[in-house]
């Protein structure tokens, strides 16, 4: 019994990796995407945080719509993905979602523009949300840009299903940095941010050090031409308490 269990197990697993290893290879995937899959390594990414055919996922600030379209693949007809950018962020993404054409191609994809103090997630609907290089923005100051922390992370931990996954990844500042250096390089250190997401009701589950990088140490901005792309990324992994 024990080995059928383990023979199982190992085959599921395969399985989930095989939808992922699918999902990369989806026709129509924008010639940008396959060259960021470099460096992002979507595939270990979405493998670490467990996404599985059927889920209902978040993508939170999405921008461009690089992983809502992983994501759309990989969760499949039976799942459902909701990519969501506010007014802010569309200047910067729209030549990109336009291009991406999401609409027409991901039937199982919501695209919505609103604001971060006005989500409208529900409640215990979601089995995961994805919010990928944009915690550093929560600390961000602007004119047109300010973020109510506790309320933002509010509505994230309140639309998860009871331990649902809050998957993060964001560009490393250096240590003891906290979330200074969010305003000019736009960056976190990723202890401040693993003790600040846990202030806010998640459990911190594991991390990966997949996106890693010795050669950056924190102290240039990631638009700089030097490390754009090239950052060293922390990637953590929470469940809704």
């Amino acid at each position: 019994m024990r080995i059928a269990l383990l023979l199982f197990s190992s085959l599921w697993m395969f399985a989930g990796n095989a939808v992922i290893e699918q999902a990369l290879k989806s026709p129509g995937r924008l010639e940008s995407d396959l060259e960021r899959d470099k460096t992002s390594k979507p595939g270990e990414i979405l493998a670490f945080f467990g996404i599985e055919p059927g889920m209902v996922v978040a993508d939170i600030l999405a921008g461009g719509g690089y992983y809502t379209e992983l994501l759309s693949a990989v969760v499949g007809e039976k799942g459902h993905v909701l990519s969501q950018n506010n007014k802010a962020y569309l200047p910067f993404v729209q030549k990109e979602l336009d291009q991406r054409k999401m609409g027409e191609r991901l039937k199982n994809v919501t695209v919505v523009t609103r604001e971060t103090d006005a989500l409208e997630l529900g409640e215990n609907q979601y089995d995961a949300v994805f919010f990928i290089l944009g915690f550093h923005d929560i600390y961000y100051k602007d004119e047109g840009w300010s973020i109510d922390a506790e309320d933002f992370m509010g509505q994230l931990h309140k639309a998860l299903k009871p331990g649902g996954k809050l998957c993060i990844v964001d560009h490393a500042a250096a240590a003891g940095t906290g979330s200074a250096s969010a305003q000019e390089l736009h960056r976190i250190e990723p202890s401040f941010a693993k003790k600040a997401i846990e202030g806010f009701g998640f459990k911190f589950v594991k991390s990966s050090d997949v996106l890693k990088s010795a050669s950056d140490d924190g102290s240039v901005s990631v638009f700089d031409a030097s490390i754009r792309r090239k950052t060293s990324r922390f990637v953590y992994l929470f469940e809704k308490n």
